[in-house]
């Protein structure tokens, strides 16, 4: 009688038992269209394509990083961080600027986005030629509707040294 029951409650135990997912709802299905934006963003500074880059800003987006070096406490605009973009780099070979993407570390709860983008930055420097710096972003994105975009980005190169230079 005793193992009988047992048998029972582990049947019962079995079929009671399920796992569950508590996956925050989207993020397999967005997490492909949140990469596409991060490299469409990748590609477009890359090319220096401003206005493909802009197109995946919502209308206030800011940036503060690297690139605008007064900006580090304050973001800017990213239609200003993009006109100073523009008048730094246009006037240089394209050889002299170039941007890749190394490693992305994504998060997604609900509408909101997060990644932290390691970027390898070839940049012109006034008197020393091109440099090639590792970068690191925090990009924020937002869904609304069924369209990610950026909210902002905050940037800073990373130091000498540190265990993601690999050099």
């Amino acid at each position: 009688m005793r193992r009988l029951l047992l048998v029972a409650a582990c049947v019962g135990a079995a079929t009671g038992c399920r796992i569950e997912d508590h996956t925050p709802a989207g993020t397999r299905r967005d997490e492909v269209a949140v990469q596409d934006v991060l490299a469409r963003y990748t590609r477009g500074l890359d090319r220096r394509d401003w206005d493909q880059v802009r197109s995946l800003f919502w209308r206030n987006g800011t940036y503060s990083g690297p690139l605008i070096p007064r900006s580090a406490g304050n973001p800017v605009s990213i239609d200003s961080a993009l006109g100073i973009f523009a008048f730094t780099l246009d006037g240089h070979e394209p050889s002299t600027f170039q941007v890749r993407s190394m490693r992305t570390d994504l998060r997604q709860e609900g509408d909101v986005a997060a990644a932290w983008v390691t970027l390898r930055r070839r940049t012109p420097l006034a008197g020393a030629g091109v440099v090639e710096r590792d970068w690191v972003e925090h990009i924020v994105l937002r869904r609304i509707g069924s369209s990610w975009r950026i909210l902002s980005v905050a940037g800073s190169s990373v130091p000498r040294g540190s265990p993601r230079d690999p050099g």
